[in-house]
């Protein structure tokens, strides 16, 4: 059997965050999602991490919306739901000096496909599930 090694989670997360404000509105989201190919966003308030928003959340969203009989309501709505209303607040959190697996245990355990990720208490990246997939792949030993 061929083990790989278990790193720090500050090895495999992605440091170059996009973040949001809780008042920014969906609609500006989902631009950040599309312009930038991600599907997680941390959302912070001077600096102090209030929440996460999935790319899921906001299809979510579309999709109640898009069952709207009445255009204008639908468009009213995804432009002015902010994105407090539909983010998770409080979200899951690892330390960045967290061994790889613990991430990936708190996230099967979790249901969840990503967590930010802190250093004394300050976000400094996040991981997701694409994180370690793309680890998996580049440290995988073809047998």
């Amino acid at each position: 059997m061929t083990t790989i090694k278990n790193p720090s989670v500050k090895e495999v997360m992605s440091k170059r965050l996009k973040t949001l404000h809780p008042k920014d509105t969906v609609k500006s989201a989902k631009e950040l999602f599309d312009q930038y190919d991600i599907h997680h966003l941390p959302v912070q308030v001077m600096g102090e991490l209030k929440g996460i928003l999935s790319l899921g959340d906001l299809l979510y969203l579309e999709g109640i919306t898009n069952n709207s009989f009445d255009e204008f309501v639908r468009k009213r709505l995804y432009k002015s739901t902010t994105v407090d209303e539909v983010m998770t607040a409080r979200p899951y959190c690892i330390e960045d000096t967290a061994p790889l697996s613990e991430a990936l245990d708190v996230m099967l355990s979790k249901g969840i496909n990503c967590l930010p990720v802190k250093s004394d208490d300050k976000l400094v990246g996040i991981i997701t599930s694409r994180d370690m997939i793309k680890y998996l792949r580049k440290n995988l030993i073809n047998i």
